[in-house]
């Protein structure tokens, strides 16, 4: 029994509903059998784990004087109860979806009064409902055309529902198509997957030509979608941007998160693959927001990853306050297993930029360095400061003690060792180089391999031009 459906949905309910569960089965009308009630009473006495070795099949059937084979009948009873439970659940809990069901309701009896009457309470829903995203759309069709529908009984003349119907279905089957083939197109970007877009194609040229400018939803994953297709194109980034700053409650908040991780995304393509520094202050701009709504966290935490971004990105930028803000006010919310090591390894970062390089080497060599992405992190950290301190000898020390480190790593990917490898190799010759020897810096920059296969490339390019004397 404890691997059964019912035993498995059941594990699954909170207590809130466990017990108006046991409110539905005292209802007659949805339970024609008591013996239904003496189960469920009996199984919600191992409640919430429902894993208790008495929960056995033929220990239950003997607490219940049942024979297995009625047990197992009244236990497929109660499953289909339990679903239909949860649809009445979930009907309750949508007005929109009631209303829907009343409207067909009364159309069905040709109750011509009655149908109207919900018709206005649904306009009445519809104006409280938050956003004005593609549910709404695709509601707003199925109450006009339940009006259209209703309206060919009484009505041989033109009939406005029609039209309205009609443009009503234009505008959720858009909105639903173009989110379908904006997702598609991110996947295929990411997991160099071929979706197949079919109509999505002729669909987006058709929209570009009729704009619909009364339905921000529409124009909203338009543009979201030429962005990925047309990087080049930052016209789409400002757009959907603006969009989104213009009409802040038509989407829900994890549908906002999901299109600001949308304008995140391209603000880091532009600054790696097209070396546009100024998409720097946009994203830190877009993630100051979605930080002051709470939107950056995930069960209440912030990603160490997200976090490190976060300070980097206000460093690069020049915000240090917004930088030193982040460090430490979002400390506590790093998960507990990675805080004390994330925060150390960004308070040194913080430090280095601040030009504090004593401390910034203190807190550095203090890490625990198990994590082999973060040790790469803080060791091309310290190399930076042994290098920008002057400490010659010693860097030339670390960086051979760095490259055996590397080499010893099993679990370290070919490519970041390529690369770690290169910046060792381009920062050794870096520092054996005098600052009179411009031609050789020359030479050395403009050797240096794309920065998809050094780490570290722009600073290496900077130090290598920044200490040439001519």
């Amino acid at each position: 029994m404890h691997q059964s459906k019912l035993i498995e949905l059941l594990q699954k309910l909170p207590a809130r509903q466990l017990q108006r569960f046991g409110e539905f089965l005292r209802s007659p009308f949805f339970n024609k059998n008591t013996e239904n009630e003496l189960l469920f009473n009996h199984l919600l006495a191992f409640a919430p784990g429902f894993d208790a070795p008495e929960l056995d099949k033929s220990a239950v059937a003997k607490a219940l004087e049942l024979d297995e084979r009625v047990l197992a009948y009244r236990m497929s009873e109660l499953f289909q109860l339990l679903e239909q439970y949860l649809q009445v659940e979930h009907l309750m809990s949508r007005p929109l979806e009631q209303q829907l069901a009343l409207m067909e309701a009364f159309d069905e009896l040709e109750l011509d009064k009655h149908f109207k009457a919900a018709l206005r309470k649904a306009h009445k829903l519809v104006g409280q409902y938050p956003y004005h995203d593609g549910f709404l759309l695709q509601y707003l069709y199925r109450a006009i055309e339940l009006e259209n529908r209703h309206s060919e009984r009484y009505e041989r003349n033109y009939r406005e529902e029609l039209q309205r119907a009609a443009d009503a279905l234009d505008r959720a089957y858009l909105s639903n198509k173009l989110r379908y083939t904006l997702e598609m197109v991110n996947q295929g970007q990411i997991l160099d997957i071929d979706y197949q877009l079919n109509l999505g194609e002729a669909v987006l040229q058709w929209v570009q030509q009729q704009p619909f400018e009364d339905t921000p939803v529409i124009l909203v994953y338009l543009n979201a979608l030429l962005m990925l297709q047309q990087p080049e194109n930052t016209g789409y980034f400002d757009k959907l941007y603006a969009l989104l700053r213009d009409h802040k409650g038509i989407l829900s908040p994890a549908e906002l998160k999901n299109l600001y991780a949308y304008l995140l995304n391209y603000c880091t393509r532009r600054i790696n693959q097209f070396r546009d520094e100024s998409f720097y202050i946009h994203f830190l701009e877009i993630n100051d927001w979605l930080l002051e709504k709470g939107l950056l966290l995930e069960d209440g935490q912030l990603a160490p990853w997200r976090y490190s971004n976060l300070i980097t990105v206000g460093l690069r930028t020049g915000r240090f306050d917004w930088a030193s803000k982040v460090l430490h006010e979002y400390r506590e919310y790093l998960p507990e297993g990675f805080r004390e090591n994330i925060y150390n390894y960004n308070l040194g970062h913080y430090l280095y930029w601040k030009g504090e390089y004593g401390q910034a080497q203190v807190v550095l060599n203090q890490l625990d360095l198990r994590d082999l992405l973060l040790a790469v992190a803080a060791k091309n950290l310290l190399a930076k400061i042994y290098y920008e301190t002057g400490q010659t000898e010693l860097l030339l020390s670390f960086l051979e003690a760095y490259r055996i480190y590397v080499y010893r790593q099993p679990l370290a990917k070919p490519k970041l060792k390529g690369q770690v490898r290169n910046f060792i190799e381009y920062t050794r010759k870096l520092a054996k180089l005098a600052p009179f020897e411009v031609e050789k810096r020359r030479e050395l920059a403009e050797s240096l391999p794309p920065a998809t296969e050094v780490l570290e490339r722009e600073w290496l390019a900077k130090w290598l031009i920044r200490d040439a004397i001519p």
